[in-house]
């Protein structure tokens, strides 16, 4: 059974249908890359399995669990963790609010602040600004600080929403250096993520949705050895 089990998934805004019949699948350990032009629907298929978005029809398992009436709190508490697109860090809140915010269903403070100390072991510069707004970081410590907030809560399911959006190469090269040390660690992750060629390089497989549709699969590589993928999504058509 796959850990992230999405079957003909619908979900839209009033009249909108944003996705149409999704299907995908996630296993333990694996990353899984999602593609698509602006508008795809990527976003919405990872708020509604974040409970953000309720489905209209279809199903969401997540370790056996139904998700399709779940609330956020309950997601997180099963094991979902969720970096959004834009960052959503509390900018008036400083790096230790936001990372504590993260574990804010843990209980035993001393546990929590090992979480805290483990998360920015991956991002080493957090270490350096725990007294610091969130505001004030550069895009590049915040995009770092979502992630960080997110592995707090020690998901088995990571989801990433443009984590390399806006970021200088140096940043971007250290925050897919971190993702892809992750199935290392069993984290599964469900990357969504513009730049598509290093998306595919890191991904064990990969979906390509269109106009709310998944129109494509397969392996990392095949997608990007795929003509069809070459050329709308890495600049060779």
């Amino acid at each position: 059974m796959p850990l992230l089990e999405v079957r003909d998934l619908e979900a839209g805004y009033g009249p909108i249908r944003a996705l149409d019949r999704v299907s995908l699948d996630v296993e333990d350990g694996e990353l899984v890359a999602l593609i698509g032009a602006n508008g795809a629907g990527k976003t919405t298929l990872l708020m509604a399995i974040s409970g953000v978005v309720p489905p209209r029809s279809g199903s969401i398992r997540f370790a056996g669990s139904p998700l399709a009436a779940a609330k956020p709190h309950e997601v997180m508490r099963l094991g979902i963790g969720h970096a959004p697109e834009g960052r959503r860090i509390f900018p008036r809140l400083t790096v230790r609010e936001n990372l504590e915010l993260g574990g804010f269903m843990q209980t035993d403070r001393a546990k929590l602040s090992r979480d805290i100390d483990e998360a920015c072991g991956l991002f080493p510069v957090l270490g350096e600004r725990m007294d610091q707004l969130g505001g004030t970081l550069s895009g590049g410590e915040q995009q770092m600080l979502a992630i960080a907030r997110a592995l707090v809560g020690h998901p088995r399911l990571l989801l990433l929403d443009e984590p390399s959006l806006g970021l200088a190469p140096l940043i971007v090269a250290k925050v897919f250096e971190v993702i892809a040390s992750l199935s290392a660690r069993g984290i599964s992750v469900l990357l969504v993520e513009q730049n598509a060629r290093a998306a595919l390089k890191l991904a064990h497989r990969g979906y390509v949705l269109e106009t709310g549709r998944i129109t494509l699969t397969g392996s990392g590589a095949e997608l990007a050895a795929d003509r069809r993928v070459r050329d709308a999504y890495l600049g060779e058509g």
